[in-house]
C-alpha cells in the first residue's frame, strides 16, 4: 500500500514525463496544481495518464472519479487512489 505523498510524487513525475514540470515552488503548489484546467494534458495524454496510473496502483478509475473534482487536482487524486487502495 502506498501513503499519499509516495502517490503524488508518482502522479507529479507522470505529469512531467507528459508535458513538462508541475509548476509550484514547493510540494504544497505542487499538490494543489490543476493539471487539467492548467491544460497540462490533452484528452489523449489523458488515457495514456489514467491507464498508467491504473496500471501502476491496480486499480480502476470509474466515469464517476473521473469527472469529480478531486480527478482535476494533484492532490484529489492522489486521496481518489489512496482511498482505492483503502
Amino acid at each position: 500500500m502506498s501513503d499519499k505523498s509516495s502517490i503524488v510524487q508518482f502522479l507529479i513525475a507522470a505529469l512531467e514525463k507528459k508535458r513538462g514540470p508541475v509548476p509550484g515552488a514547493d510540494a504544497v503548489e505542487q499538490e494543489r496544481y490543476r493539471y487539467l484546467d492548467g491544460g497540462h494534458v490533452d484528452s489523449f495524454a489523458l488515457l495514456h495518464f489514467i491507464m498508467e496510473v491504473e496500471a501502476e496502483y491496480g486499480i480502476t478509475l470509474t466515469a464517476e472519479d473521473t469527472q469529480s473534482d478531486e480527478f482535476r487536482w494533484i492532490g484529489g487524486l492522489a486521496g481518489l487512489i489512496a482511498g482505492k487502495l483503502g
